[in-house]
């Protein structure tokens, strides 16, 4: 109660303060950086910054950003985990003549409550570079300083890029990028001069991403994007030329993208690109809100398009393909369009070449949605926090060195934050090993620093792979309550077979009213889990090392996790944005990032009620990516997966061989018995596949719907790249055959990948293992649901699915339904719609 009186006053009495990441303690640390004087936490001021708009801030800027041996300026580093840094720009208006080049693992942050202007000048000048903030720039030899694919971990917030007084061709920011990376609450002022070409940001390689909460004024093209896929939501485009390039895509989603007084609003004329879907928008005074060079017919699936809830007010033309209109708008008033697919259509069987709005394949379900559109949410700043609200975690005797057990120290500092009113636990930058499970009660508000707030499992409390337990849990099963977590990482060290990194237990409190602005979800953003290759977690190239010439029977030292994240069954009510469980197929200290076999058994496990993935990852897991067990009311949002490269050596499930039905773990020897295999992929006459190419099935699905109901997917990208680190094949020529299967929907029976009785069977070359049922396989649950309009009718939609190296897209119940060769497109094989 002292406590919470002293919060109280506090609170009671500020008036006007700094944004607190200004004036809080930094204590944090690089664990594993040799040099202990490291700093973490850098205010550009502080190395010479004036933001006088008058000065030039160049040098500063980027010595602010390079200090300390860092990752970045030459290619010299490819990557590293021991140099994280917090750049923090506070209020002012900073002028730069050249590019500030942005390092590896670096958080840009500036002041929300006075947002900071980073100005270009009138004889700013390039070298090298592409934008006021570069990212990734080019060297020498024309390729980017670090491969895009694999640069992580990074933000930009909180910034104004105004370019408004260069003169000729620049980019407010340049951006190639993967996961667990984002830009967040940033505005772009660009020239809209007829002989300048400017543009917001350019993006043109990568696998990303999350961009949210962003603001365009003019420019030629406020911006310009080309990456494997993204999630971006919350857009706003004033006066730009063309609001949106689509240089080239596998999947994209736009969410809530709003774009005034524009020619054209996304041109995705490209035959590059390869789908795209657009929900809860609106397009007002554009002359042409979409192009698209995909014609009336077409003979592949490229430029699938997908819209949903959008908009247009005084738009003449919708859509615009190479040889005219195809669809109208209204130059004088609005069209709505509830819902419309372009593209290849299995409701359920296919291919259907569909061009139409079927109320149909768009039900509403309305437990995910606020004032008519799916709910969203950004991520908390906590700008009106006063410093003293923050409760550190090395203030209250955590170290946070990688060696030390801080599970007390974490777990008190959780209790406290519980029990104090306005307060935020704030995890400094270090490792906080864990020998014990960290809980978090409902009612906490958690927030790391720079991404480098690592909790760290270890020990034989997750060791016994038969006995799983969770290293961090939020809420005890059955807890009522209410959390928000940013910005931590929950990783592993050595072997930790049994560890389950993130269990979420918690749900609203009884008798809570059921509307999201009365109650609503908990919130887990830019929280990730990361097993394996980076410094200090003992499962690096030296441990783990890949051995695809020989038969692999996985190391207990490399056996590194049983679950990444799970959201139990009684629990729900929670929205996710930005997260990535990855498990490393690399070691991110080697020069050359060499590849590495770590096993970890389970991705993304849902098995509640309510629940949003928005730019969610889950990779090289060894039984499924993601799996929705009974779930309902799911809504995912480019959904992203890889298959891990060691398989088929060893086949999925090894080593993970008992089979938990209570959870509804696939069973691999019963599921590949119904594969049909054939000389070619073609069609039967009952709709289903025969299976070309001699594909491996006992490979790791990436997307399981089991039992579940009044689930959407706007966009997934499945992926299979690699059989035992050979990556031949995922081509067009090999036939797309890395492995049989990617997703399985259908109900919970025993077709649905797991048997009461399984015989012993021959794995990894003629080893012999029996797998374990561990219980019965979990009943159907007929629910009831307000999703839709008619609850006993429970649907699972899927829109823009592209797969690589898969050759069944779909599989329903048992039965191949989707070939890839019935729907080629880029690298990527793409269907617009699957209604089950």
């Amino acid at each position: 109660m002292r406590l919470k009186a002293i919060v109280l006053a506090a609170l009671a009495s500020v008036t006007s303060a700094a944004y607190w990441m200004e004036e809080i303690q930094h204590q944090g640390v690089a664990s594993f950086n040799p040099d202990k004087s490291y700093h973490v936490f850098r205010n550009v001021k502080d190395y010479g910054a004036k933001g006088d708009g008058v000065t030039d801030d160049t040098i500063a800027i980027n010595n602010a950003i390079s200090s300390g041996n860092r990752c970045g300026g030459g290619p010299f580093c490819n990557g590293t985990t021991t140099t994280p840094a917090v750049v923090y720009f506070p209020a002012g208006t900073y002028l730069v003549t050249t590019n500030i080049i942005n390092y590896y693992y670096t958080q840009i942050i500036g002041d929300p409550t006075s947002m900071p202007v980073i100005k270009g000048s009138p004889d700013f000048q390039s070298y090298g570079g592409i934008g006021l903030i570069d990212s990734d720039p080019y060297l020498n030899s024309g390729t980017l300083q670090f491969r895009a694919t694999n640069v992580f971990f990074r933000q930009i917030r909180n910034l104004i890029f105004d370019t408004t007084d260069v003169p000729g061709t620049v980019a407010g920011l340049h951006w190639p990028s993967s996961q667990a990376t984002s830009i967040q609450n940033c505005v772009f002022k660009l020239s809209s001069r007829p002989e300048d070409d400017h543009t917001g940001i350019f993006i043109e390689e990568g696998s990303g991403g999350m961009l949210a909460d962003l603001v365009f004024y003019g420019g030629k093209q406020g911006a310009q994007f080309g990456n494997q896929q993204y999630t971006m939501r919350n857009l706003t485009f004033y006066g730009s030329k063309t609001a949106i390039m689509q240089l080239w895509n596998w999947g994209w989603t736009y969410k809530s993208l709003n774009i005034y007084d524009c020619e054209v609003g996304i041109n995705m004329s490209s035959n590059a690109v390869g789908s795209v879907t657009l929900l809860d928008s609106r397009f007002v005074n554009v002359q042409t809100a979409m192009t698209t060079f995909r014609g009336a017919t077409s003979i592949n699936s490229t430029g699938s398009l997908v819209i949903e809830n959008v908009d247009y007010v005084n738009v003449p033309v919708v859509l615009q393909g190479p040889d005219g209109p195809l669809l109208l708008g209204n130059p004088s008033g609005l069209v709505h369009d509830a819902g419309y697919a372009r593209g290849n259509t299995y409701t359920p069987n296919g291919p259907r070449e569909y061009e139409d709005r079927d109320r149909a394949y768009f039900p509403q379900p309305t437990t995910l949605k606020q004032d008519g559109k799916f709910y969203e949410r950004s991520k908390p700043q906590y700008e009106t926090h006063p410093t003293w609200a923050f409760l550190s975690a090395r203030s209250y005797g955590a170290v946070g060195d990688g060696v030390t057990d801080d599970t007390a120290a974490l777990n008190h500092l959780f209790q406290t934050a519980g029990l104090t009113l306005g307060s935020v636990a704030y995890l400094d930058a270090g490792y906080y090993k864990v020998t014990d499970t960290v809980h978090i009660p409902g009612g906490v508000r958690v927030v790391g620093e720079a991404m480098a707030a690592v909790i760290l499992g270890a020990g034989p409390k997750f060791s016994d792979i038969n006995n799983p337990q969770p290293v961090l849990q939020i809420g005890n099963m059955g807890e009522a309550g209410y959390v928000e977590v940013s910005d931590i990482i929950v990783s592993t060290q050595g072997g930790t077979a049994g560890a389950v990194l993130i269990q979420y237990n918690l749900n609203p409190p009884a008798g809570s009213s059921s509307t999201l602005a009365e109650m609503p979800p908990s919130g887990l953003w830019d929280v990730h889990t990361r097993i394996g290759g980076f410094a200090g977690s003992n499962l690096q190239l030296t441990d783990c090392s890949k051995t695809p010439d020989a038969v692999v029977h996985a190391d207990v030292n490399c056996i590194a996790a049983w679950l990444s994240f799970h959201v139990t069954k009684r629990a729900g009510n929670l929205y996710m944005e930005n997260n990535w469980f990855w498990v490393a197929d690399h070691d991110i200290e080697d020069f050359n990032n060499t590849q590495i076999s770590i096993f970890a058994g389970r991705g993304v496990l849902i098995e509640g009620e309510r629940v949003w993935l928005v730019g969610t990852a889950s990779e090289h897991h060894t039984l499924y990516q993601y799996q929705l067990l009974n779930a309902t009311d799911v809504f995912m949002g480019q959904a992203q997966t890889e298959t891990p490269y060691y398989q088929p050596n060893p086949p999925a499930p090894l080593p993970f061989t008992r089979i938990d039905t209570t959870l509804g773990d696939p069973d691999f020897h019963t599921d590949c018995q119904s594969v049909q295999y054939g000389a070619n992929t073609t069609i039967s006459s009952d709709g289903s596949l025969t299976l070309g190419g001699n594909p491996k099935c006992e490979m790791a699905w990436g997307l399981r719907i089991l039992g579940s109901q009044n689930v959407v997917v706007f966009g997934a990208g499945l992926y299979s790249f690699f059989n035992n680190y050979n990556v031949d094949c995922s081509t067009l020529r090999s036939g797309e055959n890395c492995q049989a299967r990617i997703f399985w929907a259908g109900p919970l029976n025993l077709g649905s990948g797991f048997s009461t009785s399984v015989p012993p069977r021959e794995v990894g070359g003629g080893k012999s293992g029996k797998f374990m049922m561990s219980n019965k396989p979990p009943s159907h649950r007929n629910k009831t649901s307000e999703s839709s309009g008619n609850a006993a009718d429970p649907w699972i939609q899927i829109y823009n699915l592209n797969t690589v190296g898969s050759v069944s897209m779909i599989t329903r119940d048992g039965k191949d339904l989707a070939g890839w060769n019935q729907n080629l497109a880029t690298f990527a094989n793409t269907l617009a719609l699957f209604h089950y």
